[in-house]
């Protein structure tokens, strides 16, 4: 059983609040593709053109925007746009007499950045098309060093190719940590395979109210705040459907009549039995007991909820104001409201320690 004062689930609810797969853990697939990504461009490049005896910035640059083009299965169809960025910025460095190499890792970085699976703003595309610049310019280095000029043509251009995407593609790397450290939003999915159909609507309102927040939020930690509560409500949630199901399997009016079953025995039951009958209605009148701590702790989940979603309610339209009126303050109360929902998990955590403390000195 979990008790709504620890405000986590039981099932497999934890992962799709953390991760489906947490961003580092997704980190390396997305590197891979971009490693995969620029060799495969390079060979074809490599084997198809003179482009890499002509023209090796240019070669390398079409390599690099191989990579950062794939480093999304799910968002190919932007492949062509990334593409040609990619090379325009490598091309206007050649124009200008300066490094393909660095025009081209910088938007191959921001552009890349761009592709993760996560809602990315203007920080984390500086940061990595910073990424990019460097890992890409390093890549090069490192590449010139360490591969013998007495290699085969295309196999020094698909080594080079390598080299500078692995190094590259360490710029996804700022992104990732920074998305390791913030809430997840459960998908619908997540919501679907977690929530009976009577639980959702809370969380689908609560989704809806933190994205409609988006474009007002003054602030990356205010938008971070607001999507923990809203994560909040969807744990709520889990818990509470968890209390319900509990609570369904103890019917009270039933353990009571067996309760005074057992203790109201006909004067001519022996011993035995009537010691058995006894502990019986012990354990059933603990039953009970528990069922009245699950019920107590079932409502404190739900008013937990309210609370959450009148906040987000709340939070929306102070923020439309704020937009509005710039001299008002946006959700001062947030702080607050993020204080009470932790302190409630610290607690629960605590109550059910000494509940377990109590229940082995009592065994």
């Amino acid at each position: 059983m979990t008790s709504s004062g620890s405000l986590q689930p039981t099932t497999r609810s934890e992962l799709a609040l953390g991760p489906s797969e947490r961003a580092l853990q997704q980190l390396p697939r997305h590197q891979g593709l971009w490693i995969g990504g620029s060799i495969l461009t390079m060979l074809l490049v490599a084997s198809l053109t003179p482009l890499w005896l002509a023209q090796p910035d240019v070669a390398l640059t079409l390599a690099i925007a191989g990579g950062a083009s794939v480093v999304n299965p799910r968002k190919l169809w932007a492949a062509p746009l990334v593409g040609v960025g990619v090379v325009l910025a490598g091309l206007m460095f050649t124009f200008f007499q300066l490094p393909a190499v660095i025009g081209a890792g910088a938007a191959a970085g921001a552009f890349a950045t761009w592709l993760l699976p996560r809602p990315t703003d203007w920080l984390d595309r500086i940061h990595g098309a910073l990424g990019g610049l460097a890992g890409s310019s390093l890549g090069l280095w490192a590449a010139v060093s360490l591969i013998p000029s007495s290699w085969p043509t295309w196999i020094t251009a698909v080594a080079t190719a390598g080299i500078v995407g692995l190094i590259g593609s360490q710029g996804l790397l700022p992104s990732a940590l920074r998305f390791d450290d913030e809430p997840r939003l459960p998908t619908v999915r997540d919501i679907q395979r977690e929530l009976r159909s009577t639980y959702r609507p809370a969380v689908f309102k609560a989704l809806e109210l933190y994205r409609s927040t988006l474009k007002q939020s003054p602030d990356p930690e205010t938008r971070r705040g607001m999507a923990e509560v809203a994560v909040w409500v969807f744990r709520l949630q889990v818990t509470l459907q968890t209390l319900d199901q509990e609570l369904g399997q103890i019917d009270p009016v039933r353990t009571q009549q067996r309760i005074d079953q057992y203790r109201d025995l006909p004067e001519d039951t022996d011993e035995f039995t009537r010691k058995q009958r006894r502990a019986t209605a012990d354990h059933l009148e603990r039953l009970l007991e528990h069922r009245k701590v699950i019920a107590v702790e079932r409502d404190r989940s739900e008013a937990l909820v309210d609370y959450a979603l009148a906040f987000l309610e709340e939070a929306r339209a102070g923020l439309a104001v704020a937009r509005e009126l710039p001299g008002e303050t946006t959700p001062d109360r947030l702080p607050e409201v993020l204080h009470r929902l932790r302190d409630q998990a610290r607690e629960g955590d605590a109550r059910r320690r000494t509940a377990r403390e109590i229940e082995g000195l009592s065994t």
